[in-house]
């Protein structure tokens, strides 16, 4: 007889803010298009995610072959010694997630990690399918560490960093900056990673699945990952690269009630088997998604803090001796920052969506038009269930079997 399953227990915290949202009606993301989804997430980023004052703010673009990447660098304090270079990948399954919704948590670090934070605006599905964003955070990072002299930050102190998604292109970063230069990174800090995108190592059991359902996973699925895409590409999935060994020390963060916490464990043990050094933060009854939302979980504000001390305490990086890798090479342009009237803009529109009565009225709005989308498709539904019927000859409805 299989022993029975261990009890799920969900933080009180967790519970009354999954019950809050099912209360409103909040819509659920697989009900979403795209960009719906994507402003939901800004809505709840607002009201989840604090925002503490960081002495510099600003923004820049970088320039790649493929796309052009916006970037938004943080540095806190006026310290003149050289800072640990955080370069920060958000989550949101390669499809919803921004600049705006990594704000609070790339500022919490700017300040207690006493880091330069770089935050990546990499390219997006459906409109950019995988390896596209890929692709844009090994350029990003690599950006990061030709210019960190001019960010004021040590390239020998970088820590490639990221939440969900943003985890799993964190840890392909760190492997490609092992195996391609310029240098490696000191530090990976995955949060709740999933690194396995043919599913297999995730966990099924749907008590594990809060917030992020199994219909929401399929969702990113479904516009992330083109049809007939290879899911165990080390490339796309970096769990299942050959060759783990030389990979930077990592910090793992994962939430009890995760479906993806059984695979961040695995790919933790696997580092582990390799040589790499791993800290394994777990927060029991904490779902996916909480270290973005320190408003309402106090667990959000303790795995911040525990991870700053870790990025402060990192040993920087040995140059390699690999050809072609060696210190941080110069850039040879200046950082493209974004300034004019656009910019300034935009992020005071940002500000603006962040006072609880505005943010408070997108939501409102929100709930009403997903509540009026939602009764006119069920009107449509039965309207098409009665025409069907009624179109059925009466002969056909009546007959008896002979």
């Amino acid at each position: 007889m299989a022993a029975p399953a261990p009890p799920v227990r969900l933080d009180p915290r967790c519970r009354w803010f999954l019950a809050g949202l099912s209360a409103s009606g909040w819509p659920a993301m697989h009900q979403r298009t795209p960009r719906q989804a994507r402003a939901d997430l800004r809505i709840l980023a607002a009201a989840a995610n604090s925002t503490p004052w960081v002495a510099h703010v600003a923004d820049a673009v970088i320039d790649t072959a493929d796309a052009r990447i916006p970037v938004r660098i943080y540095r806190h304090g006026t310290g003149a010694g050289r800072r640990p270079l955080v370069v920060w990948l958000h989550g949101g399954g390669f499809v919803v997630g921004d600049l705006f919704t990594a704000d609070g948590t790339c500022r919490q670090l700017a300040r207690s990690a006493g880091a330069t934070v770089v935050s990546v605006h990499y390219r997006r599905a459906p409109e950019h399918p995988l390896p596209a964003a890929q692709t844009d955070a090994v350029a990003a990072v690599r950006w990061a560490v030709r210019h960190a002299p001019e960010l004021g930050a040590d390239p020998a102190q970088l820590v490639v960093a990221g939440d969900s998604a943003g985890a799993a292109l964190a840890a392909h970063a760190a492997q490609r900056l092992r195996d391609a230069g310029p240098r490696p990174a000191a530090l990976q800090v995955l949060v709740y990673p999933a690194t396995d995108f043919s599913l297999s190592r995730a966990d099924r059991d749907p008590r594990l699945a809060k917030l992020l359902d199994w219909d929401t996973i399929d969702w990113f699925a479904e516009h992330a990952l083109p049809p007939g895409v290879n899911r165990r590409d080390p490339s796309i999935s970096p769990g299942f690269a050959a060759d783990l060994s030389g990979l930077p020390p990592a910090v793992i963060v994962t939430a009890g009630i995760d479906p993806f916490t059984s695979d961040a464990i695995g790919y933790g043990a696997a580092l582990s088997s390799a040589g790499v050094p791993v800290t394994h933060l777990p927060y029991p009854g904490q779902i996916h998604g909480f270290v973005g939302m320190d408003r309402f979980f106090p667990a959000a504000r303790e795995a911040i803090r525990r991870i700053a001390a870790l990025i402060r305490d990192a040993e920087p990086a040995a140059s390699p001796d690999a050809p072609g890798t060696g210190p941080a090479p110069q850039a040879a342009e200046p950082v493209s920052w974004a300034g004019g009237a656009a910019t300034q803009c935009r992020r005071l529109d940002e500000r603006i969506r962040r006072l609880p009565h505005v943010n408070g009225t997108y939501a409102l709005i929100t709930l009403l038009d997903h509540r009026a989308r939602s009764a006119a498709s069920l009107a449509a539904d039965r309207a098409l269930s009665l025409s069907s019927a009624l179109s059925t000859p009466v002969g056909s409805r009546h007959e008896r079997p002979r």
